[in-house]
């Protein structure tokens, strides 16, 4: 979390202020009066910040996590005040807490869940810690019904297997009081794609459209779908990453105004959804088993090229080939958790001017850089080829930052397509 500003702004933030006062009117032209209030909320923050006598921009212009939460922050303090009761789904920490006090305001009882962080020190005398997962028998389960006034969802349901994201819906509706606030943000899968963008414990990201379905099938009224952070604009896709050398702060700027009308063409989109109805069970498990079998493949194909150079596959999809004489990781991905059981991953490999009785690659699967199974290619004999390679690999328990990895040898050129196979389906009856 960013430290809050200083009462006042130093002489070296001097030329930071002069800047921001002639940005606030430039983009206020630059806007509507949708996203008006973001833009001054933006650039007021930008001149309250207290900088190094260098007048350096603040860490969230140029730090793509500090970014990201900066945009958050926005988006929270202009949810509906007045809610006494709050229930936080995945809460990490004490700081969580002081966050959501210092933005949305003070709240007299605050609801913590969480499942893999341990209970923190320090925290408020208005904070309920349940160490649990959410869709465990001692997690929302346990809290009464329509009890809540609102349920914030950060940056969570992005986490969850199929049915721990049917229960949490259901949940949430439980809990609410009949017309109590459900809010949630959550990154774009239609932007977390284009990237490539993986997270160690993200399971399967939902676009926009098919939050606002799953939402609706839970009895939800979406009141309000906005972007935070945005990465499109007239169809290109922009950096991920805040880039004031290029685009100057007026650009960064812009980018976190626009972003709230644009939330399909965001990173995170952030829902505030009305309880109005009763969930539709049926529809609703429909829906989110739909969603993960559509996107699954798309999810495990999220390989990085870290060695040779990217050209197109044979159906015109994104690949890589390696020259002959250079052994490198020529892939890695996706980083993505996975529950305890027995798997297979599997890429097509294709080799050419293979040495006689050599290996061309091996397929790697890794944990945090340790490797949890190997299998080298065996072309037979063959100087080119095509095969596909296949690495059985087995988990004990619950495991995050799963990737698999290409190596090649250098006694072939190698290639291969960005598109990695995982089977069995681990989201299968979970």
């Amino acid at each position: 979390m960013t430290a809050p500003p200083g009462p006042g702004v130093t002489g070296g933030a001097r030329p930071l202020v002069d800047l921001a006062r002639r940005l606030k009117p430039l983009g206020r032209r630059a806007v509507d009066k949708v996203v008006q209030p973001y833009v001054d909320q933006v650039v007021d923050r930008v001149a309250r910040v207290a900088v190094s006598s260098d007048a350096a921009l603040p860490a969230h212009f140029t730090v793509l996590q500090e970014t990201l939460h900066e945009a958050r922050t926005l988006a929270l303090a202009d949810v509906p005040k007045g809610a006494g009761r709050v229930l936080s789904a995945g809460a990490s920490g004490t700081w969580y807490f002081r966050w959501i006090e210092d933005v949305y305001g003070p709240v007299a009882h605050h609801i913590g869940v969480e499942a893999y962080s341990p209970r923190p020190d320090g925290l408020p005398a208005n904070v309920e810690w349940i160490a649990a997962d959410l869709a465990a028998p001692g997690g929302i389960h346990t809290i009464g019904t329509h009890g809540v006034d609102l349920v914030f969802s950060g940056q969570n349901v992005e986490h969850l297997w199929p049915e721990q994201m049917v229960t949490f819906f259901e949940e949430a509706s439980r809990v609410l009081r009949p017309d109590g606030l459900l809010v949630i943000d959550s990154p774009n899968r239609a932007l977390t794609a284009a990237y490539r963008w993986s997270m160690a414990e993200h399971t399967v990201e939902l676009t926009p459209s098919e939050a606002a379905d799953v939402l609706s099938a839970a009895g939800f009224a979406v009141e309000r779908m906005k972007g935070v952070w945005l990465c499109r604009d007239h169809g290109e896709l922009l950096p991920l990453e805040a880039d004031p050398l290029s685009t100057g702060s007026a650009g960064i700027v812009r980018r976190f105004a626009l972003a709230a009308a644009r939330p399909d063409e965001s990173f995170i989109w952030w829902a505030e959804a009305r309880r109005v109805a009763d969930p539709q069970p049926r529809l609703l498990r429909s829906l989110v088993h739909d969603l993960f079998a559509a996107n699954w493949d798309e999810r495990v194909s999220r390989l990085r090229i870290l060695g040779g150079r990217a050209v197109p596959w044979r159906d015109g999809s994104d690949g890589v080939v390696v020259a002959k004489g250079d052994a490198v990781v020529a892939t890695e991905g996706p980083s993505m958790p996975l529950p305890a059981g027995e798997y297979a991953a599997s890429i097509e490999v294709a080799w050419r001017s293979c040495d006689p009785g050599a290996t061309p690659a091996r397929l790697e699967v890794v944990i945090d850089g340790r490797v949890v199974g190997s299998v080298d290619m065996s072309p037979g004999g063959a100087p080119e080829g095509t095969a596909t390679l296949r690495c059985p690999f087995s988990l004990d328990a619950r495991c995050v930052g799963v990737s698999a990895r290409l190596v090649t040898t250098g006694f072939a050129e190698v290639a291969a397509p960005l598109a990695l196979a995982l089977a069995p389906a681990p989201w299968m009856g979970r």
